[in-house]
């Protein structure tokens, strides 16, 4: 029985990394699935078999001749299945549909600020299954549904399933089940820091640090394709790190954090006007908001530096002001000579190259993943 237990399991497991071969480089041959992954044709043309009467891949042409019979190229069929992400904000929720090729079909926003009570919770539930539906994914529709993932800014305690603390949200040990109780999908619930940078670096896999800059600053170390979220579940805080002793108080209640210099609400003046409107008047020259933005991008200079050196790997720059970064770079490449002398080449700080939504994104590829991590031989006809 053990015996026929483990050949099941090593089946489930050659089909697995079939599946994770084709998504990563998208087109492939049978032949050229016996060679990467080192298994026989025969094993290839069963386990592919499978894949095609199950309706996740398809052949779709030929690669030109050889001097032989024209190999068939392979590809995971679209549409087969795709995942929802939600981003969980103060004000709204971002959704996202991703498919299985994490391609994104959709995304909008919807108003719904966040509150801590059943009627949240449920017409989160409602406003799910309204965006689901109108994407066509129903019961009887043809697509399937991974799951949904949950973005989530905050300190989530997955040991305990909770919600530890969320100063954007504005609460501390929330039950992470009270924000699926009214959806009823598979269902994932990770930190916002740690959706995007699986959103940009999980499909390179090598290590960078991600550095979410918005109402608070949060952090994600992603370190040979894992997202490192440290014994506490606090790996990547960077927000609470000092870079000005004695300064500015911090929504934790010390003195000098990055939270209190280089949070969104710093732009803002903790909500006086929207983030687009600082930048609008930065653009326009007014001098008080150079000065302000100067200062910025001093402080971020100094943590990024810190950072590079700390663990030297790319940076990626997002969140809320990420969003904003892209023409001022060069301006804060300027800040960071002065504090990181080692490198000459900035060519490692990059800013998410999603404008907006990436914690959402993140969150449905955590699902798809896990979806084809749990394949099971019933799913696939017993290979």
């Amino acid at each position: 029985m053990r015996t026929t237990n483990s050949n099941v399991e090593i089946k489930r497991q050659n089909k697995i990394k079939i599946v994770q071969y084709i998504l990563k480089h998208e087109k492939v041959s049978r032949q050229e699935l016996a060679v990467a992954l080192g298994f026989s044709l025969p094993t290839v043309f069963q386990n592919v078999t499978e894949l095609m009467e199950l309706g996740m891949v398809c052949e779709a042409g030929e690669y030109g001749s050889t001097g032989g019979r024209k190999a068939k190229v392979l590809k995971i069929k679209e549409g087969f299945c795709c995942a929802a992400g939600i981003e969980i904000t103060k004000d709204d929720i971002c959704f996202v549909l991703v498919d299985l090729d994490q391609k994104l079909v959709c995304l909008e926003r919807k108003t719904l600020s966040y509150a801590n009570t059943q009627e949240y919770y449920s017409r989160l539930g409602e406003v799910v299954g309204e965006l689901l539906r109108k994407n066509g994914i129903t019961a009887k529709g043809t697509t399937r549904l991974a799951g949904v993932g949950i973005s989530v800014p905050g300190i989530i305690d997955h040991d305990l399933g909770m919600l530890r603390e969320s100063h954007e949200l504005g609460v501390e040990n929330v039950s992470i089940r009270h924000f699926s109780k009214y959806i009823p999908h598979e269902f994932c619930c990770e930190s916002s820091a740690n959706c995007s940078a699986y959103a940009v670096l999980n499909a390179e896999q090598k290590s960078a640090v991600y550095l979410a800059l918005s109402d608070t600053v949060r952090g994600a170390v992603f370190i040979d394709g894992k997202i490192y979220k440290g014994d506490n579940f606090r790996g990547g805080e960077f927000g609470h790190t000092i870079v000005q002793p004695g300064g500015r108080m911090c929504c934790c209640g010390k003195q000098g954090c990055l939270n209190a210099y280089c949070s969104s609400e710093v732009l803002t003046e903790h909500g006086a006007y929207a983030l687009e409107q600082f930048f609008e008047r930065l653009e326009a020259g007014d001098p008080e908001y150079k000065e302000r933005w100067e200062e910025y991008l001093e402080y971020l200079a100094r943590q990024t530096a810190n950072i590079r050196i700390a663990f030297d790997c790319d940076i990626i720059l997002g969140g809320k002001v990420g969003r904003y970064l892209t023409p001022y770079m060069a301006q804060l490449e300027a800040h960071l000579r002065v504090y990181n002398v080692t490198d000459f080449d900035f060519s490692y700080l990059t800013v998410d190259p999603y404008q907006q939504g990436s914690s959402a994104i993140g969150a449905a590829c955590y699902m798809l993943d896990r979806y084809v991590e749990n394949l099971h031989s019933e799913q696939t006809g017993g290979a």
